[in-house]
């Protein structure tokens, strides 16, 4: 199985005509962390936000006949936005070759540029399902792929998240005793094995546990109520 990270960014600017009500109002789209097409045809999605939650409410007023429901939760963490609405025919499209291949979709999907609605879908499958499901996206939308790797279900999503030359270096720095107590390798030994220099395997090492370091700990921060 191969897992794919690209960037999607629809020609015309959003998935949805709502999505251009949010920015009028200063609201950020930050992330999908869920969507499906349910048996009646619509759409239930879970979004996460920046913004004023009441810039947030006031996006879904009586004008917007396509949607059936709508909640904000608001936490000292984040703004969700759970929507479920009448899917345009544009939405429908860009959703069904997620459901005609047997891909894994990743969530969440991050936005990397809101302000025209790019966002980064990760997917993983057999080859042949995720080229299929890559190609008819491209018909589209733009479409760029970052990276290709073989998928590891026992890989954290933070591993998945390294370019190949990252992951050669992590890789070539474990192997060489790097990370052993007491050490048994320097950058020096590392670059040997790499042919490169010195400095840029400990330019590209500190990249790489900062990287880590930062998404390891984010995940568990324990919340200050102390509930699950």
């Amino acid at each position: 199985m191969k897992r794919v990270a690209y960037v999607v960014t629809p020609q015309e600017g959003y998935f949805d005509p709502t999505e251009t009500r949010w920015r009028d109002r200063g609201v950020t789209l930050e992330a999908i962390h869920d969507v499906d097409v349910l048996a009646d045809g619509t759409i239930a999605v879970f979004l996460e936000l920046s913004g004023a939650p009441s810039q947030i409410r006031a996006s879904f007023d009586q004008s917007l006949p396509r949607l059936h429901d709508s909640e904000v939760i608001v936490t000292p963490e984040a703004t969700m936005v759970q929507l479920r609405y009448q899917p345009t025919a544009f939405n429908r499209a860009i959703l069904e070759p997620h459901r005609n291949y047997g891909v894994i979709v990743e969530y969440p999907m991050r936005f990397v540029e809101p302000d025209r609605s790019s966002l980064r879908v990760t997917v993983a499958g057999p080859i042949a399902d995720v080229q299929q499901l890559v190609d008819e996206t491209r018909e589209l939308a733009d479409l760029t792929v970052e990276n290709v790797t073989r998928y590891d279900p026992t890989a954290s999503s933070q591993c998945h998240e390294l370019t190949a030359h990252q992951r050669a270096v992590l890789h070539t720095a474990y192997e060489c005793g790097y990370y052993e107590v007491p050490r048994e390798a320097t950058y020096s030994d590392i670059a040997a094995e790499l042919d490169c220099s010195a400095s840029a395997v400990g330019q590209t090492l500190r990249r790489i546990e900062s990287a880590l370091v930062s998404a390891t700990v984010s995940s568990t921060v324990p919340s200050r109520d102390g509930e699950v």
